[in-house]
């Protein structure tokens, strides 16, 4: 039997999940050696403790909030630590050390240098998602890792929008237009007029165009569209979700 008709059985032969795990661009390989000296140096360090070779909508979520992350900051470190309960055992002290339950991999830890020992875990409760871990960074740091196309001071003008009197309305307006005078990356500018365009529109069809507008773009993005548009799509609904508010309180026009 030739060396690669061997490979090819042993290829086939290896556990399914292990042929299908994915990477994850941009996540560090943590274990019992080196896992205290590398988050200790970084201010905050992700770290999702897994199965060995782990697969699926969550770790594709991880994979994805790592390349976000990168895309903005420097004091995050994403590390994954794979946990083996066959073999050598890897890394089994250091989930127990957590106490991490191994039956509900898998679990997301947020570390600070300052006390490694004191950390926040990812609430059980929530469903692993891109924009949740987003959600969970930005609240327990001083960090901003927003979605695609959002600016986080733009974000704060767009914040309860819908509910604020004409007068503080045209405010943030003039606050918007005058952060956009002071962008330099021609992408970023093009964001800043949207958040503009679904002011003016808020301020002129009130906060029904964000619930119909918002069902607008979710169709076309569902429809036949170029990877371009989608991107485009997807950063306009992005925008619009900062516009959302939890309770209406202005009256309609």
């Amino acid at each position: 039997m030739s060396t690669l008709l061997c490979f090819f059985f042993i290829f086939i032969a290896l556990p399914y999940h292990v042929v299908m795990s994915s990477s994850c661009m941009g996540c560090v390989d943590l274990d019992e050696l080196n896992f205290d000296k590398t988050i200790q140096r970084f201010p905050y360090a992700l770290v999702k403790f897994d199965i060995a070779f782990p697969y699926g909508d969550k770790h594709e979520a991880f994979a994805s909030f790592s390349k976000a992350a990168h895309a903005v900051t420097d004091d995050l470190l994403i590390a994954t630590v794979g946990i083996k309960d066959y073999g050598d055992r890897d890394n089994v002290k250091l989930g127990e050390r957590y106490k991490v339950d191994d039956k509900n991999y898998p679990a997301i830890l947020l570390f600070h240098k300052d006390d490694e020992h004191n950390y926040v875990q990812f609430p059980s409760y929530l469903d692993i998602t891109e924009d949740n871990l987003k959600s969970f960074v930005n609240s327990h740091t001083e960090l901003y890792i927003g979605r695609e196309g959002c600016s986080r001071e733009l974000n704060d003008l767009a914040k309860n929008f819908a509910n604020l009197s004409e007068e503080d309305q045209r405010k943030r307006l003039k606050e918007a237009e005058e952060l956009q005078e002071k962008l330099t990356n021609e992408l970023d500018k093009q964001n800043a007029n949207i958040y503009k365009i679904y002011m003016e529109k808020i301020q002129s069809k009130g906060y029904s165009f964000v619930e119909d507008e918002t069902k607008r773009l979710a169709r076309l993005k569902a429809g036949k569209v170029t990877d371009l548009k989608r991107s485009e799509l997807v950063i306009k609904l992005n925008i619009l979700e900062a516009f959302h508010v939890n309770k209406l309180t202005k009256e309609e026009l």
